[in-house]
C-alpha cells in the first residue's frame, strides 16, 4: 500500500494570503469576476454571492483556486464550518472555517469524483479520485490508496458511508459496480452490477442508513432497501403531473386528479440522469433532474415539477433540497438559478455569480449558507 506525505505541515503555522473575511455576501459584478470559476457562498438565498478560493500557503505567494471547476461539495458531519471541495484537476481544497481559507491535497490524484467524510471521526477522509479511492486517518497529512481499478478507462465514480455503522463504506465504478467494504475499506466485494456508470450514491442516512440510493448515468435510478443486497428500477413506477392549487389563499401543488400515471421510463431521454439529491425533510424520498426536468420521488411514485425552464430546453445541472423544510428547492442551469419556496408552485430566477455552470449546489449542515460550485463545460 502507498503511503504519500501531504507537504503541508501543521495549519496553524501557515500563513493566509489575501484573506477575504465575510460578514455577510458581496455581490460580484466585475466581468473578470463574473468569468471565476471554484467556490460562491451566499447567505441571502442566491441574491447575493462571497467568492471564496484563497488557499493556505508557507511562501507567501498569493494563491487561489478561481479558475477551478468544480465536481463535488461534502462536509464533515460534525463540524458545521467544514467544507471539502473536489475539483477536475486541481485536487481536494478543504476548509475548516466555511471557506475562508482552504488547504490544498490530493493534487497527484486527478480528477475528484467524490468525497465522504467518517460521520464519528472528522480526520478520516475517503475520496474517489480517478482510478482509485483514497483514505487519510490524520487530517489529510497523509494518504493511502486503499483500492483502484486494474482495468484501462475505468474509474471510481461516486462513494458514501452507512452512518449507523461507519465501517461500512460504498462505493460505485464507471463500469457500473457497486462495491462495498465492510471494514473501513481494507477489502471490498461487488454486491451488485448494474452496467452503467454508478454516478452517484445517496444514503437515507437521516431516517434509515438501509436505504441505498444508485443513480446511473443512462439508466436511470435504482433503490436497495437492505443496503445494497437487492434493488428495485425506481424508472418502472408510475409518474404523475403537479398542478397549482389553492386552498385557504395558499398556492400548493397537488396530482392532477384525472393523471393516472405512466411509468417512469415511458418518458423519452428520463433515464440520462444529471442532478439528484436526498430530500432530508421526508423519511425516504428524492430529486432528481436533468434535461427532461425535474422529478421527486416519493416512496411509490414520482411526480413531475412544472418549471419555468421548457423541458428539453434547458439541462439541470443541480439540485438542493432545503434539509429542514422540503418546499423549499434550487435547481442550476448554464444560465441561472431558480428556487422556490413552495413546492414547486411558483419560482424565482436568480442571476448566478459566475458564466460557467452551476454544477454543484448544497446548504450548509447548519442551514445557514447555500453553496455554489462553478463548472465550466467543454464544448
Amino acid at each position: 500500500m502507498l503511503m504519500l506525505k501531504n507537504k503541508l505541515t501543521k495549519l496553524s503555522v501557515l500563513i493566509l494570503i489575501l484573506p477575504i473575511f465575510l460578514s455577510g455576501c458581496i455581490s460580484i459584478t466585475s466581468k473578470n469576476e463574473i468569468s471565476l470559476g471554484g467556490f460562491f457562498l451566499s447567505n441571502t438565498q442566491g441574491d447575493e454571492w462571497g467568492h471564496r478560493t484563497n488557499v493556505y500557503v508557507s511562501n507567501n505567494e498569493p494563491r487561489t483556486f478561481a479558475g477551478a471547476n468544480i465536481t463535488k461539495i461534502a462536509f464533515d458531519p460534525q463540524d458545521k464550518a467544514a467544507i471539502y471541495l473536489g475539483t477536475q484537476n486541481s485536487g481536494l481544497f478543504y476548509s475548516y472555517n466555511y471557506g475562508i481559507g482552504w488547504v490544498n491535497a490530493l493534487t497527484y490524484a486527478g480528477t475528484i469524483n467524490d468525497i465522504v467524510v467518517h460521520p464519528r471521526n472528522k480526520c478520516i477522509v475517503y475520496v474517489a479520485a480517478h482510478n482509485k479511492i483514497w483514505k487519510t486517518e490524520d487530517c489529510s497529512r497523509t494518504w493511502s490508496d486503499i483500492y483502484f481499478e486494474a482495468r484501462p478507462e475505468q474509474y471510481v465514480t461516486s462513494l458514501n458511508i452507512n452512518h449507523a455503522n461507519p465501517d461500512i463504506v460504498y462505493a460505485g465504478t464507471s463500469s457500473g459496480s457497486f462495491l462495498r467494504s465492510l471494514d473501513k475499506g481494507n477489502s471490498w466485494d461487488v454486491l451488485w452490477r448494474f452496467s452503467n456508470n454508478v454516478k452517484e450514491i445517496i444514503v437515507q442516512n437521516h431516517s434509515d442508513s438501509n436505504i441505498i440510493y444508485a443513480i446511473t448515468q443512462g439508466k436511470g435510478v435504482f433503490r436497495s432497501s437492505d443496503g445494497g443486497e437487492d434493488w428495485e428500477d425506481l424508472m418502472k413506477l408510475p409518474v404523475y403531473k403537479l398542478e397549482n392549487v389553492t386552498e385557504d389563499g395558499r398556492i400548493f401543488t397537488a396530482i392532477k386528479q384525472d393523471d393516472e400515471g405512466l411509468p417512469f421510463f415511458k418518458i423519452s431521454g428520463v433515464k440520462i440522469s444529471v442532478a439528484a439529491d436526498s430530500d432530508r425533510s421526508q423519511p425516504d424520498a428524492l430529486i432528481y433532474g436533468n434535461r427532461i426536468g425535474m422529478f421527486r420521488f416519493m416512496g411509490n411514485h414520482w411526480e413531475q415539477f412544472n418549471l419555468l425552464t421548457p423541458n428539453k430546453k434547458e439541462t439541470i445541472y443541480s439540485v438542493v433540497v432545503n434539509p429542514l423544510d422540503g418546499d423549499d428547492i434550487y435547481y442550476g442551469t448554464s444560465k441561472a438559478l431558480y428556487h422556490t419556496v413552495d413546492r414547486g408552485a411558483n419560482w424565482i430566477i436568480k442571476e448566478l455569480p459566475t458564466n460557467r455552470v452551476a454544477g454543484e449546489l448544497a446548504f450548509s449542515p447548519d442551514n445557514q449558507f447555500l453553496y455554489l460550485g462553478a463548472y465550466k463545460i467543454s464544448k
